[in-house]
């Protein structure tokens, strides 16, 4: 679907599902790392996605998912694995599961999340843990035991995302329902790390970046792009900075494969979305401002997008 294909890098915590539709699509780099974990690919259920809001759902600070679209897209962050943009592009739980968040399945005094299947690693599978708070949509929380237990004080039916290493200072987060649909929020459900993670995140506009502070407007594989928290310090994630991970680049950029970017020695580099109407100008030489979608393929709204990419 995407015209010019973009590499798209996806290895990271929260992986976000890679489908491209643009023409640079094949220059893209997928992943996204995300505060919670490492999200494989995402699945999206397309609702109508009217504005891109500029609230998110995930990256590691606060997020408010009042986005106006109840589509969902595939996804793959930082902390997770493979390849696709923002979280894993597996959707149907992962394996070892013992519930599904988009039921909440558990006994009374106890709710489905995703959690870690083993120290060290980030979400994967789903399971019960006692309900230990009431948060909801943008509210403020914190997880017990670091940021992969579950173990959060969020309201049954949310979990706790955009904390810190630690889990702490995070915003709860609206699982999707069993018509993967954002009733309390309005967001897109966009399906993470091997499915584990049906999560509701604000979509958005790459090129206004309308994001929540410490937020960056990412693509989510499909159609869509959603508001997500960076994972980079100060002084990273610049133009032809190397990332695995799409959200490991400051906002207005993404992580595009090595052959995207001049120079670029890592498995992927920054480089900036850009208009298509107004050309080359925010690109590096030798690059081109590829349209994101092919011709006809773009929705509403988004037909102006493009990546800076060297042209295929």
């Amino acid at each position: 679907m995407r015209g010019f294909s973009l590499g798209v890098v996806c290895v990271g915590a929260l992986v976000v599902g890679c489908g491209g539709k643009s023409d640079a699509s094949a220059t893209a780099t997928a992943g996204m790392e995300s505060e919670s974990g490492t999200t494989d690919g995402g699945s999206t259920s397309t609702g109508s996605t009217s504005n891109a809001t500029s609230e998110t759902t995930t990256n590691g600070g606060s997020m408010s998912a009042t986005g106006t679209s109840s589509t969902t897209s595939a996804a793959t962050t930082d902390d997770g694995t493979t390849g696709c943009s923002f979280l894993n592009c597996n959707d149907g739980g992962g394996g070892g599961s013992q519930c599904d968040p988009m039921v909440q399945d558990c006994p009374d005094g106890e709710k489905c999340t995703a959690v870690s299947p083993m120290v060290g690693e980030p979400w994967g599978i789903n399971e019960c843990v006692p309900v230990n708070g009431a948060g909801v949509v943008g509210d403020p929380c914190d997880i017990e035991g670091g940021k992969y237990t579950g173990l959060d004080d969020c309201a049954l039916g949310y979990i706790c995302l955009l904390t810190d290493d630690e889990g702490m200072g995070g915003t709860c987060v609206e699982f999707c329902d069993a018509n993967m649909n954002c009733p309390n929020s309005g967001a897109m459900c966009v399906v993470y790390n091997d499915g584990s993670l049906p999560i509701c995140l604000a979509n958005c506009d790459p090129l206004l970046q309308d994001c929540a502070a410490d937020q960056g407007c990412y693509p989510s594989g499909g159609d869509t792009f959603v508001c997500f928290k960076t994972s980079v310090d100060i002084g990273e994630g610049g133009v032809g900075d190397g990332c695995n991970y799409t959200n490991q680049c400051q906002p207005g950029l993404m992580c595009l494969s090595p052959d995207s970017v001049p120079d670029c020695l890592e498995n992927g580099c920054c480089s900036p979305f850009c208009s298509v109407m107004e050309g080359n100008a925010n690109c590096l030489d030798g690059q081109e401002c590829v349209a994101y979608f092919e011709m006809g393929q773009a929705p509403p709204g988004y037909e102006d997008v493009g990546v800076c990419a060297i042209p295929m």
